[in-house]
């Protein structure tokens, strides 16, 4: 008894949260595609939290949506939302705006996009279906990115020396190093005059 409350609550949760939905969207497209995706976001987290983060659930109610142009901006942000909202590390890094000419925002993805490749055994085509949770866009860019120079150079293995140097300006002899060497040639001295 108590099951079907709770099933029939959330029913109307989601009836409710559609006819909202359709409602701010409608009125946002007024102002341009880009301004209702950005309000269908924060629209579709809420539906993610009414559905529990059920994927198929939540996109059978943006699917049963009668208003084309509604669903249709649904549609494009949802694979995006619902990375976003899943906490996925790995594909939300993938999913994010990058600008690779900043060469931490470029590594940053380059390491992302390099530890999957390595997950899925270096297979392009393994990599190419598990990109496919992606929205399309970040799939062409992540795909593009695998097959660039700059990723091949930093797939490779680099090998280099640390010199001292390069460690914070340390010394490679500290005082204390000193002071050994000097206690360590005092008593080598006074056994060799005995």
């Amino acid at each position: 008894m108590e099951n079907r409350s709770v099933k029939s609550s959330q029913t109307e949760q989601l009836e409710q949260w559609v006819k909202n939905a359709v409602v701010s969207l409608s009125a946002s497209l007024v102002f341009g595609r880009d301004k209702a995706s950005q309000i269908a976001q924060p629209l579709l987290l809420a539906l993610f939290t009414l559905t529990a983060n059920d994927y198929k659930k939540a996109l059978e109610v943006i699917v049963n949506i009668d208003e084309f142009s509604v669903k249709r901006i649904f549609l494009e942000q949802f694979k995006y939302c619902y990375i976003v909202n899943t906490g996925s590390e790995d594909l939300s890094a993938l999913v994010s705006k990058v600008d690779f000419s900043s060469r931490q925002m470029s590594d940053q993805y380059d390491s992302v996009l390099l530890k999957l490749y390595n997950e899925n055994n270096k297979d392009f085509a393994l990599l190419s279906e598990r990109l496919g949770a992606l929205p399309i866009k970040a799939k062409r860019v992540a795909l593009k990115r695998l097959q660039s120079k700059e990723f091949e150079h930093f797939k490779r293995v680099k090998i280099r020396r640390a010199w001292p140097a390069d460690q914070g300006k340390q010394p490679l002899i500290k005082n204390w190093h000193w002071i050994l060497i000097f206690v360590g040639i005092a008593a080598i001295a006074l056994t060799q005059t005995d």
